[in-house]
């Protein structure tokens, strides 16, 4: 028995006029304008205790929208 393999966002509905997603260049800047937003905490920082949950939730929701904006240009792309 053979099962096909999904494709990335194959579960999404079709979005027939949203050619833009699909364009490089502003999935780039859309990506790296959400990631410039995180807060930066490197592994030797002194103080780990320094970072509060509300920053780590903020980081979780930035790192959220990042991922939703690549599957929305994969499924546009997957679609064409």
């Amino acid at each position: 028995m053979s099962t096909s393999i999904p494709l990335p966002g194959q579960h999404r509905p079709s979005n027939a006029g949203d050619e833009s997603s699909a364009d490089p260049d502003t999935v780039r800047a859309e990506v790296a304008s959400l990631l410039s937003q995180l807060t930066i905490v490197s592994s030797d920082h002194e103080e780990p205790e320094a970072v509060d949950s509300d920053s780590l939730s903020r980081d979780a929701s930035l790192l959220d929208r990042a991922h939703e904006v690549l599957v929305r240009a994969l499924t546009t792309v997957d679609k064409t």
